[in-house]
């Protein structure tokens, strides 16, 4: 999860230092760096990163086993569903799915037609 300060992106040129490192990784055909271009971006960033409050970003929400108090959960600003039983699966936890569905656009003529609304 990354939320960037745009006005420190123009002042440190962050987009020259990214550039170069992903050029570098690509003229190597990408065999510099596994996996693709998350060490050049980690290299471009390095020393310019602040932590976010694990309480904002609750990740992990795609596991089976996922434990998390649910007040937590409702206070995300950000729920990331990473994890093999997403929320639209049947093998997703339920009080996951629930927090999911809040957040789905029944209304949608698309999302009506996949058939993943109880």
């Amino acid at each position: 999860m990354n939320v960037f300060d745009l006005k420190a992106w123009r002042q440190t040129n962050i987009t020259e230092a990214y550039s170069s490192w992903l050029r570098l990784s690509v003229s190597s055909g990408l065999q510099l760096w596994q996996p693709g271009a998350l060490p050049p971006t980690l290299l471009a960033f390095k020393g310019l990163t602040q932590s976010l409050d694990p309480s904002w970003h609750v990740a992990g929400l795609g596991s089976r086993s996922f434990k998390s108090p649910e007040e937590i959960l409702k206070s995300a600003a950000v729920l990331h569903f990473s994890g093999p039983a997403k929320p639209w699966l049947e093998i997703s936890n339920p009080v996951v799915r629930s927090l999911w569905y809040r957040y789905v656009n029944s209304s949608n003529i698309l999302v009506r037609k996949c058939k993943i609304m109880n």
